[in-house]
Parts: structure tokens; C-alpha cells; sequence
């Protein structure tokens, strides 16, 4: 039976009922390849509905079809509301296993119980199994987060940022959110603004 395709404005789409631009049209001014080649950590804000979620599961798909890297998409959504690190980080390792088990790649574990460290160590390990291909991990709804759990999660994030490689640390990452993450960092450390350490650029879906 042959599958008519359809326009979707209820959620992410899926290229097997919807249709759908590919990943490098959606982005604007994006060099998505460049990005991988150069290590690049980066930040994409949009409003809802215009295709965020979207645009980062199609551009994993591409990835992992290709066979260079390997990609994952990461909800942090769970975390809404978890101002303790404590409560937070266990969360969002809990959504990255989830999600590499969901995508079928291998699936990492955490040997640290220090929830300052929890995300880094994961995505140490994380990148080690996958080795000898880079990882790219794909953080959608980062603006859930809050207070310290905002700043514990960017600080591990940098910590690891000056060894990224294959092996080492993912090569890429994405910050995605409605709003521009800096806002939410400027709020949660009382009003002063962020450094933007590892940010190196801002982009925007096409609407």
C-alpha cells in the first residue's frame, strides 16, 4: 500500500508520512558539515511549531546514515521545574540513555554519582563507545532548565569542550530552545551576563 504523504503542523515530522525539507535547507546560513569538520558547539532558538524538533531529528537521520558519525537526538524536557543539580543531571542522563537505546546506538553509561560531573562523564564514556566515529549530540528544550541546574549543566558542557574529539568528548552540540539561551543564563545568575564560553554562533529556521 502506497503511503500519501501530507503537511504536518501538529509536531515532529516523520519523512515517511510528511513532508519535509531536508535538514541543510532548513537552517539558515548553516554549513551543517562544518559544524562536524570544525567542532563546533552552537546555539538554535525558534518559536514554537516552526520545526526545531524537526530540523534535529532529520539532521540525525542524515547523520547516521551516512556512517562518518553518529548523532543523537536529546530531549532535556524532563527537566522542567528541576532547579537541584541533584535531581536534574540523573534526569538527563536518564534521557540520553533513553534516547540512544530509541535510535539504536550505543547506549552509555555514568560512573560518576557526583551530580556535578554526571553529564561530563557520560558524554566522556559516551564518546569512547562510539570511537573511532565522532558523536554529535542534539540538545532540544535547554531552556527548561533553570537556576543551578542551568549553570552546572553549561559548566560541564565547557569543561569538556577543550578536549573535544573522537574518543574523547562529542566533536558537536547543539543548544536548542524557544528563546535565546543567554536570557535564561542572565536570569539564573541574578541579573549578571553570561560568558559565552563555548557559544560560537546563533541560528535560525527558516519559517
Amino acid at each position: 500500500m502506497i503511503t500519501k504523504h501530507f503537511f504536518n503542523t501538529t509536531g515532529p515530522c516523520n519523512p515517511d508520512d510528511h513532508y519535509m525539507l531536508p535538514p541543510e535547507v532548513r537552517l539558515v546560513g548553516a554549513q551543517l558539515d562544518r559544524y562536524i569538520r570544525d567542532k563546533l558547539y552552537w546555539v538554535l532558538h525558534a518559536p514554537r511549531q516552526v520545526g526545531k524538533t524537526t530540523f534535529l531529528q532529520s539532521w540525525m537521520r542524515k547523520i547516521n546514515d551516512g556512517g562518518e558519525a553518529v548523532a543523537c537526538y536529546v530531549s532535556v524536557e524532563r527537566c522542567q521545574g528541576l532547579k537541584e543539580i541533584e535531581r536534574a543531571m540523573p534526569a538527563i542522563c536518564t534521557s540520553i540513555r533513553e534516547r540512544a537505546q530509541k535510535s539504536a546506538l550505543p547506549v552509555p553509561e555514568s560512573n560518576s554519582v557526583d551530580a556535578s560531573s554526571m553529564l561530563s562523564d557520560i558524554l566522556l564514556n559516551w564518546s569512547a563507545l562510539v570511537a573511532p566515529k565522532p558523536l554529535i549530540v542534539l540538545f532540544d528544550e535547554v531552556d527548561v532548565l533553570e537556576s543551578e541546574t542551568m549553570i552546572s549543566f553549561l559548566r560541564q558542557l565547557r569543561d569538556g569542550f577543550t578536549d573535544r574529539g573522537v574518543g574523547q568528548f562529542p566533536v558537536s552540540i547543539a543548544l536548542v530552545g524557544m528563546r535565546d539561551l543567554k536570557d535564561y543564563i542572565t536570569v539564573s545568575k541574578d541579573g549578571r551576563k553570561p560568558n559565552p564560553g563555548s557559544i560560537c554562533q546563533h541560528l535560525f529556521l527558516k519559517t
